[in-house]
């Protein structure tokens, strides 16, 4: 669990971050949204101690951030930037394992997890292994990024602006790349977006930043139904549906939660769930690790409600 207790931030005169107050739970997707210079960077910054704060703590399972040795606690997280950040002269494998290295992992043991990673994202780690960086696709670098972050298994990920420089192709392609790895691997990501569409598609919960203040912490439902603030309902305020979401679909009751069954079909967007109830009467799926059910008739009706009302 992260919790951020009157957290602020000043350099010089300027106030960067005001008396903030956060919880982070254990194994959620939890972004930080925002415009530019609203604080949310600085706010993930400090998870990893490239940032200290000026005022209050931040604490990581219980234990001040301040308190962890930096090179562990970096070791122990992953972090994946706005561009892919790969090195260069290292290949693909030894940029996957280039934290297990560090950490004493052998050479046989990396070279399985590299090629485990690889397969998760469907590329091949015998066409892919030994490429080097600039081989590859700026989505391929990505996705390599995203996977070396997952690569010593850590408890947290820190993702800052990181599908910004891509293509709307791309970017979705990578959104759909993160919430299947997250649901499979349950590991807590925080995520920093000042893109709402993105925020909403993404977060789990979410918190509204604006000139270093928490406007509001809520669920993607809760947050366009439930605006706390005229700034969030403003920064919210668009003409494209919001009711794609999986998240906004969930909060509103309109899907059926049943007993876990992990051999139920994966669904990982709302798109998806309209495709196969667009093909079928009635559809059970896991999403995020949860098993649901829904009627053709029930999302007719939710798109009455949600949708076609806006």
């Amino acid at each position: 669990m992260i919790t951020y207790k009157n957290v602020g931030m000043r350099y010089g005169q300027n106030t960067i971050l005001r008396d903030i107050n956060l919880t982070i739970n254990d194994g959620e997707l939890f972004a930080l949204v925002g415009p530019s210079g609203s604080g949310k960077t600085t706010l993930l910054r400090m998870l990893n101690q490239l940032t200290v704060p000026t005022d209050g703590d931040v604490y990581f399972n219980e234990r001040k951030i301040k308190d962890y040795d930096v090179q562990k606690l970096r070791l122990d997280m992953g972090y994946v930037l706005q561009d892919s950040s790969l090195f260069p002269n290292l290949n693909v494998e030894d940029n996957i394992a280039i934290q297990l290295e560090q950490k004493g992992v052998s050479k046989a043991k990396r070279h399985q997890r590299a090629a485990e990673l690889l397969e998760s994202v469907e590329l091949d780690p015998k066409k892919y292994a030994k490429r080097m960086p600039s081989e590859l696709s700026g989505g391929q670098q990505q996705r390599i990024a995203i996977i070396r972050a997952l690569a010593t298994e850590p408890k947290l990920i820190l993702m800052d602006e990181s599908f910004s420089a891509l293509d709307p192709v791309l970017r979705t392609k990578s959104q759909d790349l993160v919430l299947k790895l997250h649901q499979q691997f349950q590991t807590t990501i925080v995520f920093v977006t000042h893109d709402m569409q993105e925020a909403l598609r993404m977060g789990q919960r979410i918190a509204v930043l604006n000139k270093g203040v928490i406007q509001q912490v809520g669920t993607p439902h809760d947050i366009m139904q439930h605006p706390a603030t005229d700034f969030v309902r403003k920064f919210f305020d668009t003409k494209t549906p919001h009711w794609w979401d999986m998240e906004f679909l969930i909060e509103s009751g309109s899907l059926k939660k049943i007993p876990s069954d992990k051999n139920l079909p994966v669904v990982t967007g709302f798109k998806q769930l309209m495709n196969q109830l667009g093909e079928k009467s009635d559809f059970k799926f896991q999403y995020r690790n949860v098993s649901y059910a829904m009627t053709a008739q029930e999302l007719v009706a939710y798109l009455g409600q949600e949708g076609g009302s806006r």
